[in-house]
């Protein structure tokens, strides 16, 4: 009974550390092969790639979820298991998730991992930088039932200046999708605000490709151009 204790207590310590200790973090990547436009989320971070290779560093859970949007149609939700100071690389093919490899991170107290799949050489002497963060577009993407909570709150404001006040609080931590920014933009009033709403969000969007579709709910046609005019230009 004591060892059982025991265990589950070093059990539990353990995963403290690993979601407490920087040095303890981990790091998933998942090749997709099939070519098509795919949104990937672990737990509530969000990658986007063009090229079917997403990365999540700095993992905090040992027991992240993954999930794998192909448009609007959830194609695969999997928990990963993920050990401290190792690189997790998955890969998805045939409606399946595969296990690539599992890489250590460190070498001599140093990052060792090149881009992806391995190694950079010579990998024992520790002199591989760490990848540059600045390159990757990860989002913290507002999840639905977290958008339906917030919505319910923000349909209740009585007046646009309210509103407005609430989504630039909001979007300080979270990113919206194009179809959230559509509900938002909907209940406004007047379209100045709705405007500048919607230059506000741009940004915060994690599918600007699909923004040009936030046109129609403009009900003046100086205001859809100012609006087109600007995605334009970004």
């Amino acid at each position: 009974m004591k060892k059982t204790i025991f265990l589950g207590l070093a059990m539990l310590f353990a995963t403290l550390s690993f979601a407490q200790n920087n040095r303890s973090t981990a790091e998933v990547f998942l090749q997709i092969t099939k070519p098509g436009k795919y949104t990937v989320y672990l737990d509530d971070e969000l990658v986007s790639s063009a090229t079917g290779r997403f990365r999540f560093y700095d993992v905090y859970n040992s027991k992240p979820m993954l999930s794998i949007m192909q448009g609007n149609r959830l194609i695969l939700k999997e928990q990963l298991n993920v050990n401290a100071q190792e690189r997790l690389i998955v890969g998805f093919d045939n409606d399946r998730l595969n296990v690539i490899k599992q890489l250590s991170m460190f070498r001599n107290n140093q990052y060792a991992l090149d881009d992806f799949y391995g190694y950079s050489e010579p990998y024992n002497t520790g002199i591989s930088p760490r990848p540059d963060r600045g390159s990757v577009r990860n989002y913290t993407l507002m999840s639905p039932e977290a958008f339906y909570q917030f919505f319910s709150l923000y349909k209740k404001e009585k007046f646009d200046d309210g509103r407005l006040r609430l989504i630039k609080a909001t979007s300080k931590n979270a990113t919206f999708s194009t179809e959230q920014v559509k509900y938002l933009l909907k209940e406004f009033a007047f379209d100045d605000q709705r405007l500048e709403t919607a230059k506000l969000l741009f940004p915060k969007t994690i599918d600007t490709q699909n923004y040009t579709l936030l046109a129609d709910t403009f009900k003046f046609p100086s205001n859809k151009d100012d609006f087109l005019n600007f995605i334009a230009k970004e």
